[in-house]
């Protein structure tokens, strides 16, 4: 991507362009938060036991459905193979398996907790006959294990933003996904201004560390979370950055009422 021709991204049937000031900010990648992986890892491990139950209430449930738009938005077809980076305790990872019974995905975490956890409700998943994933792992987003072009989709869900080299961490997903594949980030970032932005500083600033120190004991982690979002990429820089990595048709749609944006870049045919 060069200054002087930037990348367009695509906003629902509406084309934009990356802004000047969002190609600097994607050029820069030094975010102003430590994100230190022992760190990271230890405060999730910490976590994982209410991680969903925090994820409901954090988002009125609604990150349900945005986990079906992402998954719908890998395209998957029958027989396809995908990655979840970054699953977690495995939700995108089964909703990707729910939009394409017939598919093999795989899902991989930093944190043991959470891919022990993810690994139980997979196993729940099965006997009630339910497609369950390929596999569960432990792996690195910036060192993934997997051969080039391994995938048809790579998709990460709520875990982009806590990786310290995020232009690598695209480069990776690139890499595993064949030509013509896809690349679907769900993340959470500041709305633009206006009600928007108020409402979600309230919520995300004052209630949700509140709500996560009652629900988890760790008022860390959830006075963390206002904190990574204000630090990261806003949702125009991101699309440089996933551009910069060499996606193409590189769009993004924000959601709930701007507090998310869910990306999609292809790989080159």
């Amino acid at each position: 991507m060069s200054g002087s021709s930037p990348e367009s991204v695509f906003v629902g049937d509406s084309r934009l362009s990356a802004r000047p000031q969002d190609v600097r900010d994607a050029a820069r990648a030094d975010l102003p938060m430590d994100r230190d992986p022992g760190r990271i890892e230890a405060m999730f491990g910490g976590i994982a036991a209410r991680y969903d139950l925090m994820n409901r209430l954090m988002t009125v449930g609604l990150d349900r459905g945005w986990r079906r738009l992402a998954a719908r938005e890998a395209a998957l077809a029958p027989g396809d193979r995908a990655l979840d980076a970054c699953c977690g305790t495995g939700d995108l990872t089964f909703s990707l398996l729910d939009g394409c019974p017939g598919c093999m995905v795989t899902g991989l975490d930093f944190t043991p907790a959470m891919v022990e956890r993810a690994r139980r409700k997979a196993l729940a998943r099965a006997r009630r006959g339910r497609p369950a994933p390929s596999a569960i792992v432990v792996g690195d987003l910036l060192d993934l294990p997997f051969e080039d072009d391994a995938f048809a989709a790579v998709t990460v869900g709520w875990g982009i933003r806590n990786v310290p080299d995020v232009p690598r961490a695209f480069s990776e997903m690139a890499r595993v996904t064949r030509p013509g594949g896809r690349v679907v980030c769900l993340e959470s970032t500041l709305p633009a201004g206006g009600a928007g932005r108020r409402v979600n500083d309230l919520w995300l600033g004052g209630v949700v560390p509140v709500l996560g120190r009652l629900v988890t004991g760790n008022s860390s982690a959830y006075a963390y979370l206002p904190a990574s979002v204000a630090a990261f990429p806003r949702a125009g820089a991101l699309a440089a950055i996933m551009a910069g990595a060499g996606l193409t048709h590189v769009r993004y749609r924000p959601l709930g009422f701007g507090a998310v944006a869910l990306h999609v870049g292809e790989v080159p045919a």
